[in-house]
């Protein structure tokens, strides 16, 4: 049982220093391709709980891909987005121990071995659960207002202006990430399949500074599922209308929501950047928020 922080002194923020297996493959690993000009992520702040931001800089990007298997059909049809507006985006995803330190205590799960360190993300998150976290942040009124990230400023964050499958080049090994590494990606060799999580900030950051955006959990959207981006926005806001009207009777929410950047136990093709999914088990779930400044 961890106990929450005082609410007063808790938040005030400081600058601080498709499918689970694809058998598609890929010859070649060329580099991650960045677009000309792209901008670079600016300060990072953190708070007393120990969960850091990192500055998105403005831009604009081509969301989905333009590849042709048909397990991409969701992907399409790429287009451009553009975000004119600052937030920052959560540097790792939400560990447990600052779920603990804002919920005031871990789940009944909380004794499964492999799974269980501070630092590690934190998983089993429901969607509305993801809510009540950020509820309880916002009423500490620090000056930032919390949220789960749209889907446009996911991909755009993890990108980090690359136009490449990964943020790292166009193959992924499990050198390079959490996941299971009998199914890598774009002719990358195989590698260890972990069965278990990884503390945040295990493996390299993308050229912003985020850490674990594929792989380790899969992430909350704040965007309700569509079968493909025909009227998406394309401002960086959240695409809250239509969409998928199907509710799991025992999940509620859950089965109607959008996540991303794959687990532990996905293949390597559901980390790419452009991959989305409708949440179907929450056990490799967790969340990274964004938060946006009330005086902005």
């Amino acid at each position: 049982m961890f106990v929450a922080f005082a609410i007063a002194s808790l938040l005030l923020l400081t600058t601080a220093d498709g499918q689970r297996r694809s058998g598609v493959r890929r010859t070649g690993t060329p580099p991650a391709k960045r677009t000309a000009s792209v901008p670079r992520a600016g300060t990072t702040v953190r708070n007393r709980i120990g969960m850091e931001f990192v500055s998105i800089p403005k831009g604009s990007f081509m969301m989905g891909t333009e590849t042709t298997d048909w397990r991409d059909w969701s992907l399409k049809p790429v287009h451009r987005v553009t975000i004119n507006y600052s937030i920052y985006m959560g540097k790792y995803e939400v560990t447990q121990v600052q779920w603990a330190a804002v919920m005031g205590s871990r789940p009944s799960w909380s004794s499964l071995p492999g799974f269980i360190c501070d630092q590690c993300p934190m998983f089993q998150v429901s969607w509305n659960d993801a809510q009540e976290f950020i509820r309880k942040l916002n009423e500490m009124n620090d000056g930032y207002t919390y949220r789960l990230p749209s889907e446009a400023e996911w991909e755009y964050a993890c990108r980090a202006g690359t136009t490449t499958a990964f943020a790292f080049g166009n193959s992924i090994s499990s050198k390079q990430a959490n996941f299971d590494g009998n199914y890598p990606y774009g002719g990358a060799a195989k590698g260890v399949y972990r069965h278990h999580l990884t503390p945040v900030g295990s493996f390299q950051p993308n050229a912003w500074g985020l850490y674990d955006m594929h792989g380790n959990v899969s992430e909350w959207c704040e965007d309700v599922w569509h079968g493909d981006y025909n009227g998406a926005p394309n401002d960086g806001s959240a695409w809250l209308t239509g969409g998928e009207n199907y509710r799991r009777l025992t999940d509620g929410e859950d089965y109607r929501r959008v996540v991303r950047g794959g687990a532990w136990n996905s293949g390597g093709n559901i980390l790419r950047s452009a991959v989305r999914e409708r949440a179907g088990v929450m056990g490799d779930v967790g969340f990274r928020l964004v938060a946006v400044s009330r005086s902005s």
